[in-house]
């Protein structure tokens, strides 16, 4: 495996980075080396928050997105934030994103504009999977996890579930591996 890029995104209090986190663990549980690191706002509870994950097989030279190879999306906010309009201004194009990076977002809350032959682009209902389904949308972060795992097969799934239990707090367990069955059949559906 060459290395690959993925950045999370939402606004703050929807968990991106603590998403990264977990995506980071996943990698070092599957035997893989990995980095993580995060962007935000001064305010809490406001703004944009960016989480960034490199997983490779060798080690790690840059911990830094140069061009991501996956992306997420769950907020309006967070795909205003890294959009550009394009030179011919009909379609946008996504800031350190490269050609062919899978774009996850959310396909209630985030209303896009993007090229679908620049980007491999995946809408999936992240926050009423969470909401409706798991029954808590502080949950939305995993399960966007879960589809990013069964599109990309970045890090196994059994890894990522080890990962997602060793973040968060017992009493959250179930509800958490709840959130990564249904991030998971959310992914095969719309694919």
């Amino acid at each position: 495996m060459a290395r690959f890029e993925t950045r999370i995104t939402g606004t703050a209090g929807q968990g991106s980075i603590t998403a990264a986190v977990i995506l980071a663990k996943a990698a070092v549980e599957d035997g893989k080396y990995a980095t993580q690191t995060a962007k935000y706002g001064a305010a809490m509870r406001t703004g944009v928050s960016i989480g960034d994950c490199i997983i490779d097989n060798e080690e790690i030279d840059f911990p830094k997105v140069i061009k991501a190879d996956a992306i997420i999306i769950q907020s309006q906010e967070a795909y205003d934030k890294l959009k550009i309009p394009s030179i011919s201004g009909d379609k946008d194009i996504l800031a350190d994103v490269k050609d062919g990076a899978y774009v996850i977002l959310d396909k209630d809350l985030v209303k896009h504009n993007l090229d679908r032959d620049r980007y491999k682009v995946i809408e999936v209902p992240m926050a009423k999977v969470a909401a409706e389904v798991v029954g808590k949308r502080q949950v939305m972060n995993v399960v966007a996890l879960a589809a990013l795992q069964e599109i990309t097969n970045i890090v196994s799934k059994e890894a990522l579930e080890k990962a997602v239990i060793s973040s968060v707090p017992e009493r959250f367990v179930d509800l958490n591996k709840k959130a990564l069955e249904e991030g998971f059949k959310m992914a095969k559906e719309a694919l």
